[in-house]
This record gives C-alpha cells, sequence and structure tokens, in this order.
C-alpha cells in the first residue's frame, strides 16, 4: 500500500476518533432541562410537589464494577410523568429479542409514587410504573443537601443502584 493511500484511509478515522475524545459532551439528550444550584428549602418543596430531577453520577449493578458516568442520564419526576433515561448494566433473565435500548429508558404517565419523609429529613420515594415491563419499582433516598441515592427493583433483571444528585425543575 503506498504512503498517499493509507493516508486517505486513516486521516480520516485519525480526525473522527480524536473528534469523539474532545468533544464528547456534545451529545444531545432526550429531554434537555436545566438543572440549576439550589438551596436546601428549594430542593424541599420540588420534592414535595413532584418536580425534581435525578441526575445519575455513578451506576453500581448487583455483580461487576461499579461505574462512574461520564454522559447525562437522569430521571424527570413531574406530578403527571416520569422520564428515564437511565443506563442498565447487569444480567437478563429473560430480554426481549430484538430489544435495542436500556430497559430504563422510558416515558410513564401512569404509575404510583409514595413519599414519606424520616427525622433525619431523608425523602424516601418509591415509584411503581404501571406501564412498564421491566421495572417493577425506583425506590429514591433524596436529600435536602442535593445528594440522591437510587435502587431500580427490575422484573427480568437483576437489580442496579446509582447515586448522584436531585434539583428542582425550573
Amino acid at each position: 500500500m503506498k504512503y498517499n493511500q493509507y493516508l486517505h484511509i486513516m486521516l480520516p478515522t485519525a480526525i473522527i476518533s480524536f473528534c469523539m475524545y474532545i468533544f464528547p459532551a456534545c451529545t444531545a439528550t432526550k429531554h434537555p432541562v436545566e438543572v440549576v444550584g439550589a438551596s436546601e428549602d428549594e430542593i424541599k418543596q420540588a420534592i414535595a410537589e413532584d418536580r425534581w430531577i435525578f441526575v445519575a453520577n455513578q451506576a453500581m449493578p448487583q455483580s461487576g464494577r461499579s461505574r462512574i458516568l461520564t454522559s447525562r442520564y437522569t430521571m424527570l419526576c413531574k406530578k403527571d410523568t416520569i422520564i428515564s433515561v437511565l443506563p442498565y448494566f447487569g444480567r437478563a433473565y429473560y430480554a426481549p429479542i430484538g430489544e435495542t435500548t436500556s430497559p430504563l429508558d422510558f416515558t410513564s404517565s401512569s404509575f404510583v409514587l409514595t413519599k414519606d419523609v424520616d427525622k433525619k429529613g431523608r425523602w424516601n420515594i418509591a415509584i411503581k410504573p404501571n406501564d412498564n415491563r421491566e421495572v417493577q419499582s425506583f425506590n429514591f433516598s433524596l436529600f435536602t443537601n442535593g445528594s440522591a441515592q437510587l435502587s431500580v427493583q427490575m422484573k427480568n433483571r437483576s437489580p442496579i443502584n446509582f447515586s448522584g444528585n436531585v434539583a428542582p425543575v425550573k
């Protein structure tokens, strides 16, 4: 192979790889919601009114290593809708043929949400979607300082946990 032919083939590949390395955050999100810094009172009010967003920073599958998430993965909660855009790493006991998306990537308008506050001010929220065949429940522990934990129980897959932040939706 001549040097010119080699450059003709390898140069575009090198440019694409370089751009993917330098500009990884330029990907579009499915629901652009602005997350801003908020006070503890604003976070409390947003959780009480069911208008908050969970932004995942780390995924911890039941088996395997935990992963720092470099892309933006979120769970948006509004009064009448939840929008989940979360990754899944784990074992599938049964998986439908031809499924190409994460089982945690969906929108639901039929769900049961229960919440309570413990003595330390931590909000425990359980969301059970009625119109999703994979997710049994989302169990959140939300703190007024903005930190949050999520445990996802699945019907046909191993569970997965996430840690991240919670913020009001503006």
